[in-house]
């Protein structure tokens, strides 16, 4: 039996919480990115999202990141049990369908978001990639793309392949692509984000982060940042915190860097990200480490299944990578 199916079977009989309290004193960070008042492909539901942040008001210490990074940069110890939610990209449904269950809740939460999107100068790239594809007429047996050939089996596998391919190339070369993607299945790109790939708005953020919403950089134009010349960090690091202290108002403000896996985040880019004022930054992967560096804090993936759910919010999860990691298992 693998470590997954006996979590499942043992977690409810006692796993869950020996897991809590061996890792009270490790912070967990959760990561979300959309919501759907009903279960949706890629969202977590308003009902499931509710139990989750049930659960963590009932048995769990939630703080903002910015809470957590001014105690890990003063070197003072975090509170036992600590979780962090944090939210990626800026869309509309997190004020529509996720703000309103952590108000009811009290919990308090991390939104990043992409300026540029904000600012109606772009929609994401992947949402452009998911626009097309869902709108193509039928999908080739073999998509060619950015000189790589994708056997498209089925709407999703064709996605994720695409997604991955995209994340190889040079964002110059990326955004080239998704042109000609629109092209090769007639599916016109809008030049505004449509409904259901809309941001929140500037009005919107103000209000929430009235009510406690912690507001975080997520660059200006969402690329890869290992995938951008050197001289466009700035833009995508010191100006998108200039856009968010201009419209919310100047603060101590975390970094998040998009897509963030090891191949997005490098000692260039954790540099202009330091060095253009943001307290901290977060990443899109979790292994069996402790939290050391302010701006390579890891985090855990947040879902629509309540199993994955408690497995990483108890520790469970961190705890076997850790167990993994010495050899014993």
């Amino acid at each position: 039996m693998t470590f997954s199916p006996l979590v499942r079977i043992a977690g409810p009989f006692g796993l869950y919480e020996l897991g809590r309290q061996l890792s009270a004193r490790h912070p967990r960070i959760l990561m979300y990115h959309r919501f759907s008042h009903d279960p949706q492909e890629r969202c977590v539901s308003r009902g499931e999202f509710e139990r989750q942040v049930r659960h963590l008001a009932k048995h769990y210490n939630p703080v903002t990141l910015g809470d957590l990074l001014a105690r890990l940069n003063a070197g003072e110890s975090v509170p036992r049990h600590t979780v962090v939610i944090t939210v990626d990209d800026g869309h509309a449904d997190f004020h529509d369908v996720a703000w309103p269950v952590l108000k009811a809740h009290k919990v308090p939460a991390t939104l990043f978001v992409a300026t540029g999107f904000i600012d109606g100068e772009l929609w994401l790239w992947p949402d452009q990639v998911t626009w097309i594809l869902s709108r193509a007429d039928e999908l080739p047996e073999t998509l060619n793309v950015a000189g790589a050939s994708i056997v498209a089996t089925d709407l999703q596998q064709a996605w994720s392949a695409l997604i991955n391919v995209l994340l190889s190339i040079p964002d110059d070369q990326k955004h080239r692509a998704i042109l000609e993607l629109s092209d090769m299945l007639q599916v016109p790109l809008p030049s505004e984000a449509p409904d259901g790939f809309k941001s929140v708005t500037w009005d919107q953020l103000r209000h929430m982060q009235d009510e406690g919403l912690e507001v975080g950089g997520h660059t200006h134009t969402h690329p890869s940042m290992t995938k951008v010349d050197e001289a466009r960090l700035p833009r995508e690091t010191a100006y998108c915190l200039e856009r968010l202290s201009a419209e919310l108002g100047p603060k101590q403000r975390p970094f998040c860097y998009p897509n963030g896996q090891p191949d997005d985040v490098g000692a260039t880019v954790r540099d202009a990200v330091a060095n253009a004022g943001f307290t901290g930054a977060v990443v899109a992967y979790a292994d069996g480490a402790r939290h050391e560096d302010p701006f390579y804090l890891k985090r855990h993936g947040g879902s629509d299944d309540w199993d994955h759910f408690r497995k990483v919010v108890s520790g469970v999860e961190w705890l076997g990578w850790r167990v993994r990691s010495r050899g014993i298992a």
